[in-house]
């Protein structure tokens, strides 16, 4: 009954979870996940008057599309040590530079949507939101696309590390086929990440296409598609 309820409630039903327990490793993760939240909801400062507090109000748009950004990277964080509970020195080293990112990514994330967003009010002609953001050229739009590729990258290069440190243990951490085949999809996903942010970076900064690059970013979905099928899992049943 157990694995019957497996295939269709877990969180990660094709991997036995190795972390039962809290590390002071997430511990700390949690709390600057969580500082990096607070930075990403706070970074305006908090409206006065009526007439702030309606530009204050939507701006929930931009705020909400970065904090879903930070909740998957949150999210894969949280799956890596449920499934593998490793701490040694090399995950220590990886997991403080991944952090450290977080910490240094949330203004410019928030930033990087709210430019966005007003990139997208004035296609409908409206210039205000840009005219206070202080954009003036497309070049310089593409250039804040550029800083969120690069944040992008370098996070899902981390994981990519962490992913491929995890497989070189498997035998220690008897993982069985499908959980390799896992760790493997894990792997090639955050490649195709990286891959994507190397690709839009340079064209969003250095092309007349600028802020539109980002739209690369949708080869994602049919790509994990092929690599679902390259490292495909055996039934459980």
């Amino acid at each position: 009954m157990r694995a019957e309820i497996a295939k269709y409630m877990d969180h990660d039903p094709h991997f036995a979870w190795r972390g039962q327990t809290v590390s002071r490793i997430e511990n700390l993760s949690d709390i600057v996940f969580a500082l990096a939240f607070g930075m990403l909801v706070s970074a305006s400062s908090a409206p006065a008057t009526y007439g702030e507090l309606m530009p204050h109000l939507v701006s929930i748009i931009p705020v909400t599309a970065g904090f879903l950004f930070m909740v998957v990277l949150w999210n894969s964080h949280f799956i890596f040590f449920r499934r593998y509970a490793i701490a040694d020195q090399k995950i220590m080293w990886l997991n403080g530079a991944l952090l450290l990112l977080i910490l240094f990514i949330a203004y410019p994330l928030r930033f990087t949507f709210e430019s966005l967003f007003a990139f997208i009010l004035m296609m409908f002609g409206s210039l205000q939101r840009m005219e206070q953001l202080g954009i003036e050229t497309y070049q310089q739009a593409g250039h804040i696309i550029t800083v969120f590729y690069v944040g992008y990258g370098l996070a899902y290069l981390i994981y990519q590390s962490m992913y491929g440190h995890a497989l070189r243990k498997a035998d220690d951490l008897q993982l069985s086929h499908n959980e390799r085949q896992t760790t493997k999809q894990s792997i090639w996903r955050c490649r195709i990440q990286v891959a994507i942010s190397a690709i839009v970076a340079p064209v969003a900064a250095f092309t007349i296409i600028g802020p539109l690059a980002g739209a690369f970013n949708l080869l994602t979905w049919p790509i994990n598609s092929l690599i679902e099928r390259k490292f495909s899992l055996e039934s459980d049943e």
